[in-house]
């Protein structure tokens, strides 16, 4: 990381722990790509192991083109980079899961008693049976990081440096907040066509403890194409050491082989 970066990140520690949301100072100069990077990363890399949030969830989704809205609470586990589960429920009673492994992905609603299942690699063959890919709640959150060698460009906006790199057949954006602390404030997924897959905006930042990653307590994230939208407001993010990639949390559901094996039949 430059020396320029290594100077914005130590002005974070000045920053007050009960978010920088809703307070915006000026506008600082544009950074190189390098050290805007360096913002992206070096935030990410303070991730030391297992996340844990907890809060509430509202939004909708549309099942067989009608609405359904939900006011759920949820509890997320993240951890770098793949691994995902976020469980949506009402009174202990589970509604939604999402999920994500080193290999596979899930979305289950209990409210339609359906259960979508796929590995990564056939992610796209199931985009038009799942409202929200569970790996899009991951960069939601301003928490994929900026693979070596991805970026393309950036733009620099009045109160933005949007940094833009490619994955594939998709084009991201990360839109860094040009006042300090200069966070990630959205972030936006397109298709080659240009067309806006997802998108987030993130607010109420706040410090996981001393010298630890800066973390949104406030997701607002929408999917155009698929008519989903869900705000996650989170009262506390912790680390949970004790969880592993291994981890129960990440478990493939059982739904998910019973779904297997009766798309090949008996053996």
């Amino acid at each position: 990381m430059t020396r320029k970066a290594i100077i914005i990140f130590s002005c974070l520690s000045v920053v007050a722990v009960a978010g920088c949301g809703s307070t915006r100072g000026p506008a600082g100069p544009s950074l190189s790509m390098p050290d805007a990077l360096a913002i992206v990363n070096t935030n990410a890399a303070r991730i030391d192991g297992t996340l844990r949030a907890g809060g509430n969830v509202d939004g909708y989704f549309r099942v067989e083109g009608r609405r359904r809205s939900y006011h759920l609470d949820g509890v997320l586990f993240h951890r770098a980079p793949r691994y995902l589960r976020f469980d949506l429920r009402s009174l202990g009673d589970r509604k939604i899961l999402l999920g994500s492994n080193a290999g596979e992905f899930w979305f289950c609603n209990t409210e339609e008693d359906e259960c979508h299942c796929g590995t990564h690699s056939s992610a796209d063959e199931l985009a038009e049976e799942i409202p929200v890919r569970p790996l899009e709640i991951i960069e939601a959150l301003g928490l994929g990081g900026v693979p070596p060698g991805a970026a393309r460009s950036q733009r620099v906006l009045d109160e933005y440096q949007q940094v833009l790199f490619g994955a594939g057949r998709l084009e991201k954006e990360y839109w860094l907040d040009r006042a300090e602390p200069r966070l990630i404030r959205r972030v936006i997924f397109r298709d080659t066509d240009g067309v806006v897959r997802m998108q987030s905006s993130l607010d109420d930042y706040r410090s996981l403890g001393p010298g630890g990653p800066w973390l949104p307590h406030t997701m607002t994230a929408d999917w155009p194409t698929t008519g989903a939208h869900l705000r996650f407001r989170i009262s506390k993010w912790s680390l949970v050491s004790e969880v592993g990639a291994d981890g129960p949390q990440f478990a493939t559901p059982a739904e998910c082989g019973a779904l297997r094996q009766a798309s090949t039949g008996p053996g």
